[in-house]
């Protein structure tokens, strides 16, 4: 998987953990921000969620 699947997923769950906080969603957040962080090489998740943040959002048509 690539790094806009990651942060496509860490932004869904970010938002549902927000709307229901459910534990699923935070586990999920967390399970992603490390595969991400596996993915880009980094050191800690601080630098992992600050790629996060300015990683820059792709435009997409959902059909």
């Amino acid at each position: 998987m690539d790094e806009q699947y990651y942060i496509d997923q860490i932004s869904l769950h970010v938002g549902l953990y927000k709307k229901y906080q459910y534990k699923e969603n935070e586990i999920g957040f967390y399970q992603n921000l490390e595969s991400l962080r596996k993915l880009k090489g980094f050191q800690t998740q601080d630098e992992t969620v600050d790629y996060a943040a300015n990683y820059p959002i792709k435009s997409r048509v959902i059909a």
